[in-house]
């Protein structure tokens, strides 16, 4: 019994250990998405160093956050049942 146990725990392990990331990885993922944002307001056309520039990195970082929020509604969305809140834990077909 205690080896599928700890075999079970030790294959675990990498995979909660993968999806942490640290505060270097987290500063370099900022980093890259800062430079893509500068990148993408260069390409519309908007100089580095005027307001129009910083307004459009504002605006990409905006778009990030409302798609960020969307995603999360989404998620909790799929993880509720179909049915209302009123109801008394069971689907409507059960009410009769």
């Amino acid at each position: 019994m205690m080896k599928p146990l700890f075999l079970a725990f030790a294959l675990s392990l990498p995979l909660f250990t993968a999806a942490c990331t640290t505060p270097g990885e987290e500063a370099a993922q900022a980093q890259a998405r800062l430079a893509a944002d500068k990148a993408e307001c260069t390409r519309l056309g908007f100089k580095e160093g005027t307001d129009d520039f910083s307004n459009c990195l504002l605006k990409l970082r905006e778009i990030r956050a409302i798609k960020a929020e969307t995603r999360s509604r989404d998620l909790d969305r799929m993880n509720r049942p179909w049915w209302p809140y009123y109801s008394p834990g069971y689907p409507p077909y059960y009410w009769r």
